[in-house]
């Protein structure tokens, strides 16, 4: 494969309803950590993309002390920050959309849909977590380099927060299927291993806390301890 691919993971520690929860810990590891971790654990770059105000300083030190790449940029305009990155690349390039509430996907994750995005004929592909029994959280976006630097014209304040939006306006347009690999028996989709408030960061606690290693932790195996662990929600 000649394309490159870089996972861009958005992080900034304004959250409302869960401030500072990027620099959380999970297993005495902050939660943004963590997901460059397990995101990278196959090789893959991470560049974190956050802000470039004064809130978003601890969060920059601890990439620093960490020694992860970093782009700091507008704090309301999350696109903004990932068509800077892509600028970087060729237009055929691929970027991974991640964000640092969601610290379950890693690398077999990254391969296994890199895979799938790649025998496609799209520019777009998510994941459909109820589509496949998942709990909300197992969430990465694929993309051409090529398609988020045409998101110019016609683009709303909410297009420039969740970046994706103008992209998959059109749903027919683009890639969205059951992947055999990913669907799971029991139907898991009414929980969540995404942080948003401070009783899923309990919950995802709980998840991790079995693994010695939660940064090499297949995501699989996170999703089972999920279901065992089904009756804390």
């Amino acid at each position: 494969m000649n394309k490159k691919v870089c996972i861009i993971l958005q992080a900034r520690c304004t959250s409302k309803r869960l401030p500072n929860k990027v620099l959380k810990k999970i297993n005495g590891i902050p939660l943004v950590i963590l997901c460059v971790k397990r995101l990278s654990n196959r090789g893959h770059k991470v560049i974190v993309a956050t802000s470039n105000q004064k809130s978003d300083n601890k969060l920059v030190n601890l990439l620093k002390k960490n020694k992860i790449d970093y782009f700091r940029g507008e704090l309301k305009n999350v696109l903004s920050r990932y068509q800077y990155i892509a600028r970087s690349y060729n237009p055929e390039d691929i970027i991974i959309r991640a964000t640092s509430d969601n610290p379950v996907p890693d690398g077999s994750l990254v391969n296994i849909l890199l895979k799938e995005y790649l025998e496609s004929v799209k520019e777009y592909m998510g994941i459909d977590h109820k589509l496949h029994n998942l709990p909300r959280g197992i969430s990465l976006e694929f993309f051409s380099v090529r398609k988020i630097l045409k998101l110019k014209k016609n683009i709303t304040k909410n297009d420039e927060e969740h970046v994706t939006t103008g992209i998959y306006k059109n749903k027919r347009k683009y890639y969205k299927k059951k992947i055999k690999r990913l669907f799971y028996e029991k139907n898991l989709s009414h929980l969540s291993l995404s942080v948003d408030t401070y009783k899923d960061l309990i919950f995802v606690k709980k998840i991790f806390k079995k693994f010695k290693n939660p940064m090499q932790v297949n995501f699989n195996k996170l999703i089972e301890n999920c279901n065992n662990l089904d009756f804390f929600k």
